[in-house]
């Protein structure tokens, strides 16, 4: 095992050169056990495949730049059933022990990816717009690396101490991985990029996240199946974090997802759109989740964002598939509308909420999504009649629910 310093091997870390090519040869020549050590510079970079037993040190001052032309990067090979083609920054497939970590940076370019001055569906007229909700509103893709940092079926891997800008796309990605650490670590992507989770584990096991910042547009943790249909998502602990996203600051299940074995507590979710979201479709399941001492600022932003405010929404309706063992325990929400908990028949059961505390405030786009309800994607348009109210703390319908041990 050996310690490598990058620029003792070639590497210039001009913030000029692309050194796709350099930085591979490195690691592809560095041996079993090995480190590879970047010192302070801007090491600009196309995809890069990484290989078992290696670390990476990304030295304070040191920045691993992803480059902003598309054509720098490439096809993995791993196709992605909602994503597609996988094009990454950076990847593994059938690896182990890797650790990424450091003081440094890895700055992905997202910006260069999409434009600006265009818009998804806002769900009104520009005419009818404030600056203020026009610039909240999701921007528009050209295209873009869609899987920037991707794992898949890998086992043990660490990501420590690093900070990881403006990813284009899902920053973190875990697919078919178990034995995963993240802390430490600053994820700060911009907040009109659609898509850009800052960790999502997709049919992987034995996640840990703590200690760590997340600043996204999209997602900030997510926990699904959505590169494999038949996998399951389990034994996942989220603690100390702070969190702020457009979507959901942290999300388990989605369509057939089947996701079980949660525990989150001491996070902080600030300016956000949602703070808990637990949905699931036909076959898929979300059981034996727990949320305890979470406090959480929601409110309404302008454009195509899923969510509208709300703190909590478990949401089983429309589908077969099931919401089980769901607790929620010494929370403060402030949140512009209510926790929503909703099934079909008997499919959402054993939820409950205790010592658990609401307060209603008004944002600024309140008035364009007045009385309307969002499930999505459950129900894919806003439901235009919502039924509740503002200043509502909890809508429970088809649900077996308890609040403070009482059913309601």
């Amino acid at each position: 095992m050996a310690t490598l310093n990058v620029k003792e091997l070639g590497l210039l870390g001009d913030g000029a050169t692309l050194e796709t090519e350099a930085i591979q040869k490195i690691i592809n020549e560095a041996g079993k056990g090995d480190t590879l050590v970047f010192p302070k510079g801007y090491y600009v970079t196309g995809t890069l495949s990484l290989k078992s037993d290696l670390t990476i040190v990304l030295e304070k001052g040191a920045e691993l730049v992803g480059s902003r032309n598309i054509e720098h990067y490439r096809d993995c090979g791993f196709y992605h059933n909602e994503m597609k083609k996988t094009i990454s920054l950076i990847y593994a497939l059938d690896c182990e022990n890797i650790r990424i970590t450091g003081e440094g940076k890895i700055q992905m370019s997202g910006d260069a990816f999409f434009d600006f001055d265009a818009y998804l569906p806002p769900f009104l007229s520009e005419e009818g717009m404030t600056k203020e909700y026009a610039e909240q509103m999701v921007i528009g893709l050209v295209a873009r690396p869609t899987q920037p940092i991707f794992f898949n079926n890998c086992k043990n891997i660490t990501i420590d101490g690093i900070k990881i800008f403006n990813s284009p796309c899902w920053t973190l990605v875990f697919s078919n991985c178990e034995n995963i650490l993240i802390e430490n670590i600053y994820v700060d992507n911009h907040n009109r990029i659609g898509n850009n989770d800052g960790v999502h584990c997709s049919a992987s096991r034995n996640i840990i996240v703590r200690n760590s910042t997340f600043l996204c547009g999209d997602d900030c943790f997510a926990g699904t199946c959505i590169t494999n249909t038949e996998g399951i998502c389990e034994n996942i602990e989220i603690y100390d974090c702070l969190m702020s996203s457009r979507s959901a600051a942290i999300r388990f299940g989605h369509l057939y997802s089947k996701v079980r074995n949660i525990s989150v507590h001491d996070i902080k979710i600030i300016r956000s759109n949602r703070a808990i979201a637990i949905f699931t479709g036909d076959d898929g399941y979300v059981e034996n989740a727990h949320f305890e001492n979470i406090e959480s600022d929601t409110k309404i932003y302008g454009g195509w964002w899923w969510g509208k405010g709300e703190p909590i929404v478990v949401c089983a309706k429309n589908t077969t598939g099931t919401l089980t063992g769901i607790s929620f325990k010494n929370c403060k929400f402030t949140h512009e509308n209510p926790a929503i908990i909703v099934g079909e028949g008997d499919n959402v059961k054993g939820v409950s909420l205790d010592g658990c505390i609401f307060k209603a405030e008004e944002g600024s786009a309140h008035p364009y999504f007045k009385g309307k309800m969002d499930l999505q994607p459950n129900i894919p348009d806003l439901i235009p009649d919502a039924p509740f109210e503002f200043g509502d703390s909890i809508y429970v319908d088809g649900a077996e629910v308890t609040v403070d041990g009482e059913t309601v």
